[in-house]
């Protein structure tokens, strides 16, 4: 390994070739995320990416943390034995209640081998005990998270876990800090700590060592006083952006700016479709702008043309096109919308792998007003000049998340002096990365790499997955009045007694067979031997006492009435039996099959799963129906799961279309009135049309007039 990258290739080796849990972390401009996608492009492992909000899952191709578990809005605690406020806390006992898994979401789980989880910095403490339990119960292995490696990245330096007094109070009883790497779970799973080094983003060797320090929480005098030789409080350049400790700072600023320019306003209204919710928009669903305004890239785009926190002045703006040029090298840009999706997990039926399906998007422009941001949403940006207003800095790693903005020192400027409190450090998190030692990586990797050949080896003895199947069986025929219940008890009474001796049998094996792995006398021919007799038994077992009673039974069930879901989770075990025997007989050793003799018990058919794409368009005819149904506005925004504004929209497209009316939707007095206003003035904004109605509306209800009268005027 070369020296300089070796961090970045022992990151990529342990997540490939071991099943060890790996914190990838590192300084801002390491290149975490580059790495990510050259890993994900590599795997063959069946992986999920999770992040802890709504935004942070879009953007790294996810979903959320939340969603994925069907977590409650509550805090975790590990107790039962004590008295603790339901409605702030939840404990693990009654979260298995709250977790509903269809089948589909229980399959993802049982398959899942890698879970990624970006701005890990982010996850609180219990969060990653819940996802412990979760998968160990769901798995029905006890091992840490269930068995699957985990890939957390982050820094933690950067955004930390917003905990409300109450929830810290309650959770400080059994957790060190709310930091992640405090969990439990955490501490069981003996998870490496691959800290990257090599920074792309700054050269300047004097400033790294400076963003070191800050990120250590060093208030040195020699160090602040570097700091406030960048202070210019008259400083005054229209072309760069300022970064803002708060919202209301950056918003004031923007908005400011936008009113003095000359120029009419323009509202770019985003295109959302399916299922993506308000919380998770990448952008606000209208962004409000003019020629001549300062903007900020949000996206990279796949050519090169622009990079997320470039920044423009735009020159023009017209139909679908908008021209920015760009500050730094005025190279003129034509930008379109751009497609943000949202995706769900699915399993492959025929294949067992994890596929990610777009269920939703969203379409705008990314872009945002840059004369001001927050230093927030400054993460995973670089500029080349950079204002700094941080007198109000108010958490822990915000001031070195604002200087690792820029590329250089000379490049920031300061509206205020660094003060040495200012200068905020978690010492949990400085001690957590103290204590990181990559040491003896090179021998753990090479251990680590036969473990994990061993362990795949061994997986495919593994029958909780078929356990969970009979589970799934068993609730249904609780829930199901169906005839012969008794007799179906039994059989399930009887698949689960001999699926328990089975994984007793397994257990032994792997047993045995991990001493053999450590005994190098052990002849390698004879350890094939076992193997492939250990494959001879299981196949035999699993299809004369699993596979051909299930088969039968769903038959019988299949002719009677009312027993469709029944027999689809019969059916279930039946398909999942099958394919641990088609996965036994395909097992290797020393990179050869073990099991060479015939194949008797090899099951012909594997039942697929055909996945309904869906129509261009449909989203708005789903609408459509619920109104024509009657349902109202905030009923039909609700039961989608979209926003109001949303739901607005898609009737301003079926008003255009003339499928609905606006008098459905609005009084016809107050049609007159807003109809009226829009006639009168033409060539006006929304934004400055809106303030002329006589009466408040929402965008969503002013996008109904105009496309009324628009229609009325034969543009459509």
């Amino acid at each position: 390994m070369e020296e300089e990258n070796k961090e970045r290739d022992l990151a990529k080796q342990f997540v490939l070739h071991t099943n060890r849990s790996i914190f990838l972390t590192g300084k801002a401009g390491t290149g975490k995320t580059t790495l990510l996608k050259e890993i994900l492009t590599e795997t063959e492992k069946n992986y999920l990416i999770a992040a802890p909000t709504g935004v942070a899952a879009i953007n790294a191709g996810g979903i959320t943390l939340h969603s994925l578990f069907l977590f409650p809005l509550q805090a975790f605690i590990p107790t039962q034995n004590e008295a603790f406020n339901p409605d702030v806390f939840c404990s693990y006992q009654a979260l298995a209640g709250h977790q509903k898994f269809n089948r589909e979401k229980l399959d993802i789980m049982i398959e899942l081998e890698l879970l990624v989880i970006d701005e890990i910095s982010m996850v609180r403490v219990d969060l990653m005990d819940a996802i412990d339990v979760t998968l160990r119960r769901v798995r029905k292995n006890q091992q840490p998270f269930g068995g699957v490696q985990l890939l957390v990245i982050g820094d933690l330096y950067q955004l930390s876990p917003v905990v409300r007094p109450e929830v810290q109070k309650g959770l400080m009883r059994y957790y060190s800090s709310p930091y992640f790497f405090d969990a439990k779970a955490w501490d069981k799973v003996e998870a490496l700590t691959i800290e990257l080094k090599k920074v792309y983003r700054q050269e300047d060797q004097d400033f790294i060592d400076i963003l070191n320090a800050v990120r250590n929480g060093d208030r040195n005098e020699d160090l602040i006083s570097k700091l406030n030789s960048r202070y210019d409080v008259e400083y005054d350049d229209d072309n760069v952006i300022t970064l803002t400790t708060h919202n209301k700072q950056a918003d004031k600023i923007n908005e400011e700016a936008l009113a003095n320019l000359p120029a009419e306003y323009v509202n770019l209204e985003a295109t959302i479709s399916g299922k993506f919710s308000e919380s998770a928009y990448p952008t606000p669903e209208v962004i409000n702008l003019k020629e001549g305004a300062q903007v900020m890239f949000i996206r990279n785009h796949p050519e090169g043309l622009y990079y997320n926190g470039k920044l423009g002045i735009i020159t023009e703006i017209k139909d679908s096109l908008i021209k920015i040029k760009g500050l730094e090298d005025n190279a003129t840009i034509l930008v379109e919308e751009v497609e943000w999706k949202k995706y769900k997990y699915e399993l492959d039926d025929a294949t067992d792998k994890i596929v990610a399906n777009d269920v939703g998007s969203f379409r705008q422009y990314p872009l945002r007003l840059a004369w001001a941001v927050t230093v927030h949403k400054s993460q995973g940006l670089t500029f080349e000049k950079l204002v700094l207003d941080l007198e109000k800095t108010f958490a822990s790693g915000q001031l070195y998340v604002a200087l690792s903005r820029c590329r250089s020192l000379e490049g920031i400027k300061l509206l205020s002096k660094i003060k040495p409190e200012n200068i905020i450090t978690e010492q949990r998190i400085v001690s957590y990365y103290q204590a990181v030692d990559l040491s003896n990586a090179d021998n753990e990797l090479a251990q680590a790499k036969e473990a994990y050949e061993r362990y795949l080896l061994l997986k495919a003895f593994r029958v909780e997955k078929l356990m969970s199947y009979v589970e799934q069986w068993q609730e249904t025929l609780k829930e199901k009045d169906i005839v012969g219940k008794g007799k179906s008890q039994q059989l399930i009474n009887e698949i689960n007694s001999d699926l328990a001796k089975l994984k007793g049998i397994a257990k032994s094996f792997v047993h045995k067979m991990e001493t053999y792995f450590k005994n190098e006398k052990i002849d390698k021919a004879f350890v094939k031997e076992r193997v492939s007799k250990a494959i001879a038994y299981f196949t035999e077992q699993l299809h004369q006492q699993i596979l051909t009673p299930v088969i039968k039974h769903a038959a019988e069930y299949a002719i009677k009435k009312n027993t469709k879901a029944y027999v689809r989770e019969v059916e279930a075990v039946e398909v999942a039996t099958g394919k641990l025997i088609t996965k036994l007989y395909k097992v290797e050793y020393l990179g050869a099959p073990a099991y060479t003799d015939e194949q008797t018990y090899l099951p012909k058919v594997v039942v697929k799963k055909t996945t309904t794409k869906r129509i261009k368009g449909e989203t708005y005819e789903i609408t459509y129906k619920m109104h024509k149904e009657g349902k109202s506005i905030n009923l039909i925004a609700k039961e989608r799961s979209l926003s109001v504004g949303t739901i607005e929209t898609h009737l301003a497209k079926l008003i255009r279309d003339q499928k609905v009316s606006i008098f459905d939707l609005m009084k016809e007095s107050k049609v007159e009135k807003a109809l009226a206003v829009a006639q009168s003035h033409p060539d006006l904004s929304h934004t400055d049309l809106i303030k002329k109605m006589p009466f408040r509306m929402t965008f969503g209800e002013l996008r109904w007039v105009v496309n009324y009268r628009d229609l009325l005027e034969g543009k459509f």
